[in-house]
């Protein structure tokens, strides 16, 4: 032959093999065969031989690699591929005689992984047998018609994976009718990003229901794909469809968005980007239009859902507190993980989650020319995600951040509104947001798309033809499309007698078409449908907009308590019902099924074991089939798929016209259906997504004690989490199953605002919810600082204990409603509500809860109630009857059997914390003494029989104690207590790089004690604590909610601040840097004071800054001798 035609083709191979071994090395695959002949090159690669044996093999091994090796073989040498992958018992060895030999793999999962290479039934993807699909649950399937293979009796059901993400976003069209003017101005500023590395854009698009919103999003964002691959400039496309619902789910859009990016996380050195190679090629956007080749596919070239591998090493790099791989990675983001769940420490700071999310995100696409982010219906999105899309937007560079929502004026945005303005002046006069308001379509493009849907010229369509269809759709192309689309099926179209086409008249109704709106034509629609399909849609609709198969198969069965025997058929009976929606154009199928969590953990993990231990593999199969339950062991879950509504539309209208009985009614059946789901599986039971689910349905059903339950159980995880605001809506969702329900009469009185009627019929259990749901949500109003919703919801859950009749049951539990009392204490500290003189509100209160906690007999509750009674009575300045109340507590507290008890109940050992304050009330009084006995006894007795995990306790416990210490000759003591009792445990238990309330405090206070303790001796540290005390932003307190919050345990943190300068003034004999510090102190020590005053502190805080003022301001007179 011809020597370079040879060459070339040997070059080739040669560079298909280079390939192919590398993605191997990668996944620790072995390369069995390499073939060349007359019909093209096959290869054969193992996974699983003996030394090569993972977890989680064919999940995160063979199937991303085989997709990988596929799309590379594309991309970098144009060659198309066909690939078979099959999971069974096989023979390897060696083959042939002594002298010709060679290793071999050979059995029927090997003739029949290269059937499915066959072109007859293979059209260049990867197919898959059974076994793979059953013990791959991390990546998505279609099932194709079934083959027959030799070494197989019967036909072999295949399968292809499909990407993970496809299902979140909708199919790219060949062409669409109008909006040519908007995608060419995205497109623009797409190439012109790639082209140059440059900040990050916004670009919004807003649109009512119907406008074409969602098509617009697809069509533009495979565009751009197409035009920047056609530059040969690398591109980075990620997106994800906000759903009704996530706006409860905190970090909901980066569950599919980190999946997406942590794909493209490489372990090498990524210091120079990787571009495609050679130079750029320029393209015209207005000429090359409509040369570009769309797709409806993933710019991702793997079909694994991310697992916790990637991101613990993004973890890594980006030096993020060990606490994110579970806090963040399972808890938020829904990462599983086949290793065990290690012990949670202090979850992080909301700002690090969310600068750590940014960064990663940056750091996963920082290689690419530009990154496509497109989020469509964000006025469903979280505050939280809102909060990582305008961190990646100010820190990221080549960020093209597309979104699609409906307009902000009917559907808020729960964006921050600083950042929303800036968006609005700043970023859009320097050209980095870009607004794109989407209208109805204009009669010209109504035309093009009659002629388009009917196949006919524009100049053929009559006139009142267009008037008609315009005035039902009235002009928005989804409902256009409904309108063109009843015509089409129904044949109302008629050649008129002008020669042009026109309606069929319909007499007697207004117009020709005979609908006066889409919703009538939708609910034409569903009428004619049969009851058994309208009845599937009725659980479609439930179950939202878009849903498993199985979901619906197994809430089927709860319905209708199908036998095991008859489960396949009453499933393909429900697939039947749904196929004909799909014809009718209602749903449409979307193969990709969520991932089930906990389905590889238990399940390909024992694979894993099983393909290591030679004496069980011959049964390896039959042994993973025992091993299914409830929902694998389902005949339909090899063959699950994914359907959604077609718009929202549909759904809307097929619950418009369902009774709210037969609404509620499904909502149980599906709550009962995935609340089993998450109980059988453990890795799902602290998913807040999947829990939120679940509770979506019990509160849509009306099931007040199951709402109750499950809100109180998830509130309390995002409390934990920080995430207050979040947890604040949850409670709100339960409780408006009876606030929303109106009163008999107009002058009906309300409670807690449930009218009296409702709160005349509840039980003593749903009244314990109630009053449990209020104190919740005032706790967490009382962590934001928001102190008089806090008081608002704490009072309403007193309004009703007062008024329900069932409070005065024999079986009503009183210690329910004592942290009522509490909370409302707390947030009448911070001066929440406004009192009379005599305080009579919170006099009245304590003894309320004095008298209930006495007839209680218990402890914990007693001694909370009289040491807030003993608070109460300092306030108002009555400091000997104050300390009369610590005698009591002594009498009934002890640590030992009721610290635990106490911190569950009321979040910290409130009642040992009146130890501390009467250091304070001793103060007062003047009595020394008899303050610094009870800080050796907190010092001694208290602080070693405490939790030592409840760190922020222990700072209220210790607060004043290390103030009384240093004032009185001991701070260098005080010192090492605050080192022992505070840092060192905190350190062990949660990291250097966990959160507590107090903890921004912690170096201020060390370098008081030490300045102040080490007065007359050189300090290691002095220029560190100087250019500390220089730098103004260290004053500032953050959260400013310190401030209040310990100026009522002692000195408030800013007369601590303070002394830090005051303390090295005395040490510099510069005079000008002597100046700049006293001046500073005495100006923070004036501020102290005015906040002690002003905000209603203790007075033990005014007196410690007025002493203080009084020291300083006497140096300063001094020093300008």
């Amino acid at each position: 032959g011809d020597e370079k035609e040879d060459e070339k083709l040997f070059n080739l191979l040669n560079d298909v093999m280079n390939l192919v071994r590398r993605h191997l090395d990668r996944a620790c695959g072995h390369l069995r065969q390499f073939i060349v002949d007359d019909k093209g090159v096959v290869l054969i690669f193992t996974f699983g031989l003996r030394g090569s044996t993972f977890p989680n093999m064919i999940a995160h091994h063979a199937i991303p690699v085989t997709l990988s090796i596929c799309d590379s073989l594309f991309e970098e040498l144009g060659l198309k591929t066909t690939a078979g992958a099959t999971f069974g018992k096989v023979y390897c060895g060696v083959v042939g005689g002594s002298k010709r030999h060679e290793f071999a793999a050979l059995g029927p999962s090997v003739n029949l992984a290269a059937r499915l290479t066959s072109p007859k039934i293979n059209s260049g993807v990867i197919l898959v047998d059974k076994n793979v699909r059953l013990l791959t649950s991390q990546i998505f399937f279609k099932p194709l018609p079934a083959v027959n293979a030799k070494g197989y009796v019967d036909p072999v059901p295949i399968f292809k994976p499909v990407l993970a993400g496809d299902n979140e976003w909708w199919h790219t069209k060949s062409s669409i009718v109008g909006r040519e003017k908007e995608m060419k101005e995205v497109m623009h500023v797409a190439k012109d990003m790639a082209i140059t590395r440059i900040a990050s854009k916004f670009l919004f698009i807003s649109a009512a229901s119907g406008t074409g919103k969602s098509t617009l999003l697809v069509q533009t964002t495979e565009r751009v794909r197409a035009m920047v691959k056609k530059m040969k400039k690398s591109v980075i496309v990620t997106r994800n469809i906000s759903n009704e619902g996530d706006s409860r789910i905190p970090f909901s859009l980066f569950r599919s968005i980190f999946r997406d990016v942590l794909r493209e996380v490489t372990h090498e050195d990524e210091n120079s980007r990787v571009g495609s190679k050679g130079s750029m090629v320029d393209f015209s956007v207005e000429q090359e239009w409509d040369s570009l080749s769309l797709r409806s596919q993933s710019s991702k070239n793997s079909a694994i859902s991310t697992d916790m591998t990637r991101f613990r090493f993004i973890c890594e790099e980006l030096n993020a507190p060990s606490e994110f791989v579970d806090v963040v990675g399972k808890r938020l983001l829904g990462l599983k993980s086949s290793g065990g769940i290690s012990n949670m420490g202090s979850p992080p700071e909301l700002a690090k989650i969310v600068n750590f999310m940014a960064d990663a995100f940056i750091r996963c696409t920082k290689h690419t020319d530009l990154v496509l982010l497109a989020l469509d219906d964000v006025h469903w999105m979280d505050e939280m995600s809102w909060k990582v899309v305008q961190t990646i937007f100010e820190r990221g560079q080549n960020v093209l951040i597309l979104i699609g929502s409906r307009p902000p004026s009917t559907n808020p945005l729960t964006v921050d509104n600083t950042f929303w303005s800036e968006l609005q002046t700043t970023y859009r006069d320097n050209g980095h947001y870009l607004e794109i308001s989407l209208q109805p379509f204009n009669e010209t493009e109504v035309e093009q798309m009659i002629a388009s849907a009917l196949d006919i010229e524009v100049n053929e369509i009559d006139s009142s033809f267009l008037r008609n269809v315009s005035t039902t759709s009235g002009g928005m192309p989804h409902y256009l499309s409904y309108a063109l689309e009843t015509i089409k099926r129904n044949n109302l179209t008629v050649k008129l007698d002008n020669g042009l086409v026109g309606l069929k008249s319909s007499e007697g109704d207004d117009s020709k078409l005979g609908f006066g709106s889409v919703n009538e034509l939708l609910l034409y629609r569903l009428d004619a449908l049969d009851g058994a399909v309208r009845n599937a849609l009725h659980l479609a609709a439930v179950l939202g907009n878009d849903f498993d198969l199985l979901d619906a198969a197994l809430t089927y069965e709860q319905m209708f308590r199908v036998r095991n025997s008859d489960r396949l058929e009453s499933a393909m009976g429900l697939c039947s019902l749904f196929d004909i929606a799909i014809e009718e154009g209602i749903l449409e199928q979307s193969f990709s099924v969520e991932v089930v969590a906990g389905d590889y953990t238990d399940y390909n993990a024992v694979v894993a074991d099983l393909i290591n231990d030679e004496a069980t593999i011959d049964t390896l199969l039959d042994n993973v089939a025992i091993s299914l339950r409830r929902r694998k062991s389902h005949p339909l879950y090899a063959e699950n798929r994914r359907y959604r509504f077609t718009h929202d539309s549909w759904k809307t209208s097929i619950l418009n016209i369902m009774l709210d009985g037969r609404k509620a009614e499904l909502h149980e059946y599906v709550a009962i259906t995935l609340e089993q789901e998450l109980s059988e599986e453990n890795h799902n039971q602290d998913d807040l997504k999947r829990q939120l689910r679940v509770l979506s349905h019990w509160n849509s059903s009306g099931n007040f004690a199951k709402a109750s339950e499950l809100g109180l159980e998830i509130g309390s995880q995002m409390m934990i989490l920080g995430l207050n605001p979040q947890a604040i809506m949850i409670f709100n969702d339960v409780l408006d199953i009876w606030t929303s329900i109106g009163v008999e009469e107009e002058d009906e009185e309300r409670y807690g605002d449930i009218g009296e009627s409702l709160l005349d019929s509840i039980d003593v259990k749903e009244l314990e919810y109630l009053i449990k749901l209020n104190i919740q949500k005032g706790k967490a109003f009382s962590t934001l600082g928001r102190g008089k919703e806090g008081f608002n919801a704490f009072q309403s859950a007193l309004d009703i204990l007062h008024y329900a009749p069932c409070a005065s049951n024999s079986d009503f539990d009183r210690s329910v409603s004592f942290p009522i009392f509490s909370g409302l204490f707390v947030v009448l500290k911070f001066g929440a509500v406004t009192q009379d003189s005599d305080s009579s509100y919170e006099k009245g209160l304590c003894k309320q809860f004095v008298e209930q906690a006495r007839l209680n007999n218990d402890p914990v509750h007693y001694g909370r109630a009289v040491a807030m009674e003993g608070e109460t009575l300092a306030r108002l300045g009555n400091f000997e009857e104050a300390l009369e109340t610590l005698d009591v507590i002594k009498s009934i507290y002890d640590i030992e059997s009721q610290h635990a008890a106490i911190c569950k109940s009321y979040g910290s050992d409130r009642v040992g914390q009146a130890f501390h304050h009467s250091i304070n009330w001793n103060h007062a009084l003047g009595q020394t003494d008899a303050a610094l006995a009870t800080c050796k006894y907190i010092v001694n007795e208290i602080v070693p029989k405490s939790d030592p995990k409840n760190v922020h306790n222990t700072m209220c416990l210790l607060y004043t104690v290390f103030v009384t210490m240093k004032e009185n000759g001991m701070a260098l003591e005080a010192r090492d207590i605050f080192n022992l009792r505070i840092v060192e445990p905190f350190e062990q238990h949660f990291g250097s790089n966990g959160s507590t309330f107090s903890k921004p405090l912690w170096k201020p206070i060390l370098m008081l004690l030490d300045l102040q303790g080490n007065q007359d001796r050189p300090i290691d540290s002095i220029d560190e604590y100087l250019a500390w005390a220089l730098d103004e932003n260290n004053y500032i307190l953050k959260p400013a909610m310190l401030e209040g919050a310990w100026g009522n345990f002692g000195p408030t943190p800013t007369a601590l601040l303070a002394e830090i300068p005051y303390f090295l003034s005395r040490r510099d004999e510069c005079f000008e840097h002597r100046k700049c510090l006293l001046q500073r102190a005495i100006t923070q020590m004036t501020t102290s004071l005015d906040n002690a005053k002003s905000k209603n502190m203790i007075l033990f805080a005014q007196m410690y800054a007025q002493e203080k003022l009084v020291t300083m301001r006497a140096f300063q007179k001094e020093c300008t001798k």
